[in-house]
């Protein structure tokens, strides 16, 4: 499957991390969408096959890191995504798999090409690296503005993200409205943590269960407790079981590729734990010296976490907005 090939790669470009470059930093380098004539193109939106219905629901996604730096015309490398033809490929590629697995045909569905930031930008200086994810997060805020003004048309959303895209999703609660706040039927950050401070913002509402509405849901996911990414899931004061929707550490089944897999909530790190037949299966993406020195372990499942639940979720918000999901 073609997306599995993408995201095989993405795993692999982590391994880059640790080689950041010594050039200079630029980060006005990248095409910047600050102003609303971008996002009222075509090309700032993955276009999807789909007619939007009013009698739908939305489902607005944000993308993970998906790109690697570049260098500006003077040679100044540049930590957010330039969208060229390469970066909207590794992006679309996942938005599309997001369509198909989030989305299914029971949403309206909405995905913004934004600057992310790169593989590398995460080894920059923390000062460095706040301005750059200050960058998008301010582009990624104007995005869903121009959304909810020229595309919601006052329909019911919901908002999906997967690492960077999670951290993003975040952002937007803490940005939102009351307003817009009031209609979105429940915020995904799939693969990364609700800390103390995210739960201080009062549209972040950890979920405790499968059907109330306004709550946020994250969830990130190992083998072993070895397997927590200090990056994404380091101090989460929360987790929900995406299979039973349970915060306890009741466990529960699932089949992916035709194995079967069992999944339950370590209560002292927030993490999902799963067990399989199958652990070198996993693994062996990331069993290289240079992703183990960027502090993941092998045990870290965390590409898994938009794999194993994607379908869940596209049930899961089905029940949140009242309507009936797959059988």
């Amino acid at each position: 499957m073609q997306i599995m090939k993408h995201l095989k790669t993405s795993i692999l470009l982590w391994a880059l991390l640790v080689i950041v470059s010594a050039c200079g930093f630029n980060n006005n380098a990248a095409q910047t969408s600050d102003n609303e004539s971008y996002w009222e193109s075509e090309e700032a939106w993955y276009q999807s096959d789909m007619a939007v219905n009013d009698d739908k629901i939305d489902l607005f996604y944000l993308v993970s890191t998906n790109v690697l730096s570049a260098k500006d015309s003077s040679g100044n490398v540049v930590y957010q995504s330039q969208l060229i033809e390469e970066d909207r490929k590794a992006l679309g590629a996942e938005m599309g798999y997001a369509k198909k697995h989030f989305c299914q045909s029971d949403f309206n569905y909405f995905a913004p090409y934004y600057h992310q930031f790169t593989f590398e930008a995460i080894g920059l200086e923390p000062n460095i690296y706040k301005e750059v994810y200050a960058s998008v997060t301010d582009e990624v805020c104007d995005a869903f503005d121009y959304y909810m003004e020229h595309k919601n048309n006052g329909r019911r959303f919901a908002l999906v993200g997967f690492s960077q895209g999670g951290m993003l999703v975040l952002d937007l609660l803490k940005h939102m409205t009351d307003e817009q706040y009031e209609r979105m039927v429940a915020a995904y950050a799939i693969g990364y943590r609700i800390s103390t401070e995210d739960v201080k913002n009062k549209h972040i509402r950890p979920a405790y269960g499968e059907t109330e509405t306004g709550v946020t849901i994250s969830f990130n996911s190992a083998l072993s407790t070895d397997g927590v990414w200090p990056l994404v899931a380091e101090g989460a004061v929360t987790c929900i079981n995406p299979v039973n929707w349970k915060t306890d550490s009741t466990p529960a089944n699932f089949t992916y590729e035709g194995e079967e897999h069992s999944v339950s909530i370590d209560k002292g790190t927030n993490m999902l734990i799963v067990k399989t037949n199958r652990p070198e299966y996993y693994r062996k993406w990331t069993n290289n010296p240079a992703f183990q020195s960027a502090n993941v372990h092998l045990d870290c499942l965390h590409h898994w976490d938009l794999l194993f639940y994607s379908d869940f979720i596209h049930d899961n918000i089905m029940k949140r907005a009242g309507v009936e999901g797959r059988k």
